[in-house]
């Protein structure tokens, strides 16, 4: 019986483990949607407080590792609203650790985030360029083609072709491609889309991408889309939505 019982409570554990190690996090979701710079700064240093606390109480868990770089990517994501690279600074060693320790699971994912990462060091830091930028483009492609079934990757890929500019081979076709698979994955599975930051950024990304090619209806009905799953994505309804219904007036 006492085995039984101990089963039972190790299947418990490593369910609850699995469940928390996904992109749909409750705190990191109102992190992102946060608008005053100052109160989202605090939360996204909560949320990966309370993630590094649960993996030095398991460092050999690579699940609750790779749900600590989750919660540092969006932090590092966060600083380029505020471009806030003391902030930046003070995570990315810790952030490029955990991902490159990552071998077992989510290890695909963890190539697409890491390659992102570095993309994100060239927003600061440009001059690194020449070898970042390879080494970024070589991350994410190898991820992408390793795992094409996997969102998260789709939706990084979409970002790392729209920031980068088209003579080192960046395309907002190829962005607008990759955020709709992105978007189009995570809707297989609803649980995907519950409080995950990605799949609704995917979405304002892909207005923003619609309207730099000069289809801003498109951006638009994307938009009304992501308001509808989330009314408070304030960043969408009082910014990216205006401007793509200006430029249909036009």
């Amino acid at each position: 019986m006492r085995k039984i019982t101990l089963l039972i409570t190790t299947l418990i554990v490593t369910a609850s483990v699995a469940a928390q190690s996904t992109e749909s996090n409750p705190e990191s979701y109102q992190a992102y949607l946060t608008g005053d710079q100052t109160s989202a700064k605090q939360r996204w240093k909560n949320v990966v407080s309370a993630a590094q606390e649960a993996f030095d109480k398991d460092p050999k868990n690579e699940e609750l590792q790779f749900n600590l770089a989750l919660t540092q990517f969006g932090l590092l994501s966060s600083t380029m609203r505020s471009q806030d690279e003391d902030f930046f600074d003070d995570y990315l060693d810790a952030t490029v650790e955990n991902l490159e320790a990552i071998k077992t699971v989510h290890v695909t994912e963890a190539k697409a985030l890491l390659a992102s990462v570095y993309g994100l060091q060239l927003a600061y830091s440009p001059w690194k360029g020449m070898f970042l930028g390879p080494k970024s483009s070589n991350l994410m492609e190898k991820a992408l083609k390793e795992n094409p079934s996997s969102p998260l990757i789709w939706k990084l890929y979409g970002n790392s072709k729209y920031h980068t500019p088209e003579a080192y081979g960046g395309s907002v076709d190829e962005a607008i491609r990759a955020y709709e698979k992105a978007i189009a994955l995570y809707e297989i599975d609803p649980a995907k889309k519950q409080n995950n930051w990605f799949y609704i950024d995917a979405m304002a990304f892909l207005g923003q991408a619609y309207t730099r090619k000069e289809q801003a209806s498109k951006a638009i009905v994307v938009y009304e889309k992501a308001i509808e799953v989330e009314p408070s994505f304030n960043w969408i309804k009082y910014s990216l939505l205006p401007v793509a219904k200006k430029k249909v007036q036009q």
